[in-house]
């Protein structure tokens, strides 16, 4: 049986529910055993959190075992119980300080529920003490703090996976990534990603977020760190993680209503990208926090010279060559048959057990530093571009990022 990893959370706001859920449905693979933030009230409500939690799944495993149709099955939910009960008597221990944590606490891994803005050197503490790290979306707000942290998980020998991987863990993406990798497609030059909300703009149409959400020097951008992340990910991943080269981008901020609060509101509403790759396929993605577009086909399409992708249907080119008489070919009748996808049997983890079970072993979490560099590149070379109103290479944009004079590491959009 794989060790059972011993997390450390690393920040008790909104998000850190899903973390905390996250592992507790793997008691044989995670532990928590420490919580972590310097506001009391939060780290309190956190603590509180993942005992009930656990007493609470500890219970329903006990209730399932009992209705368990196989041994196997009986005896799995049994020593889940068993687990989810020992955090009772163990109990978790409290931190106002990741770095006390870090030197304090036996652990094997932390779990980055912070914000963007704390992503670099949080990460970079925990390598250096052996530890993995799984962190939230967006990786980074600039390229440059997204190769620090895969530099330094990479010298320490442990590994870096961050949250919108998710987004890969299914089996509709495994299947699409290998028709496009094993080349069944054929060349694939081509695709597009196109994903708008009506209105869902963090603290002016939504409330309840961090104050950070809105202001590039935190958070990096608006709706390209926030959705579009995702987005991009599953895109890197189904493609085989080819590397950005140029990045070309136009951002907009405007939609009605207007932002009311005090905080600073710097960050983009709309962005449309084309990203040209080293191996030649180039990508667009257009994402909106707000919108007035209708009935406007939403989804991934990806073109390739023997099919296609709309959405997650696979459509293959099977048309045939219309002749004369003697036999001359006249004109090609291309058909596009729509044709079922070969999709995996394995069962496929979650975006926690995929980073569990990488800590327990030589592979790589599914978004690992690697491709969240990749994304991080993309997300941060757009806003640039949009600056400056022309294409960017990557090359340019580290150039630049170790270049810049003004005190925030994000693109502002004026």
């Amino acid at each position: 049986m794989s060790k059972r990893i011993r997390i450390g959370l690393v920040g008790c706001g909104m998000i850190a529910g899903s973390h905390i859920n996250g592992y507790l449905a793997h008691p044989q693979h995670a532990e928590i055993v420490a919580v972590c933030d310097p506001v009391e009230a939060n780290v309190k409500r956190r603590h509180g959190e993942v005992l009930s939690v656990a007493a609470s799944r500890a219970e329903a495993a006990k209730t399932e075992a009992e209705k368990a149709e196989t041994a196997e099955a009986r005896e799995r939910l049994k020593g889940n119980a068993a687990l989810l009960t020992e955090y009772a008597d163990n109990g978790v221990k409290i931190f106002s300080d990741y770095n006390d944590m870090l030197k304090e606490c036996d652990l094997d891994a932390v779990s980055l529920a912070i914000p963007p803005f704390v992503h670099e050197d949080a990460t970079v503490a925990a390598a250096k003490l052996g530890k993995h790290v799984f962190c939230e979306k967006p990786m980074a707000r600039t390229a440059t703090e997204a190769r620090n942290m895969r530099d330094a998980c990479d010298t320490a020998g442990v590994k870096l996976a961050y949250q919108s991987g998710g987004t890969c863990l299914d089996p509709t993406s495994y299947a699409i990534r290998d028709y496009i990798t094993s080349g069944k497609l054929g060349d694939v030059y081509y695709g597009r990603l196109t994903s708008f909300r009506v209105r869902g703009r963090p603290n002016v149409d939504m409330f309840g977020f961090g104050r950070w959400f809105l202001n590039s020097a935190y958070s990096g951008g608006g709706t390209v760190y926030d959705t579009g992340v995702y987005d991009i990910n599953r895109s890197i991943y189904l493609l085989g993680s080819p590397q950005p080269a140029t990045i070309s981008g136009i951002a907009y901020r405007g939609m009605l209503p207007e932002y009311t609060g005090e905080e600073i509101n710097d960050v983009e509403e709309h962005i449309s990208i084309l990203v040209r790759f080293s191996n030649g396929m180039s990508f667009t993605y257009e994402h909106g926090w707000a919108s007035n577009l209708a009935e406007h086909p939403q989804g991934i399409f990806i073109f390739g010279s023997k099919g296609s992708f709309s959405g997650n249907k696979l459509f293959m080119e099977k048309g045939k060559w219309d002749t004369d008489d003697e036999g001359n070919r006249r004109r090609y009748q291309g058909n596009l048959v729509e044709t079922p996808l070969e999709l995996p049997k394995q069962p496929i983890p979650d975006k926690f057990r995929d980073f569990l079970d990488a800590c327990n072993s030589d592979a790589q979490p599914i978004s690992n530093g690697d491709v969240g560099l990749k994304v991080t590149e993309i997300m941060s070379g757009s806003l640039l571009s949009a600056k400056l109103g022309r294409e960017i290479s990557v090359e340019e944009l580290y150039e630049i990022e170790a270049l810049r004079t003004e005190p925030t590491p994000g693109w502002p959009i004026p």
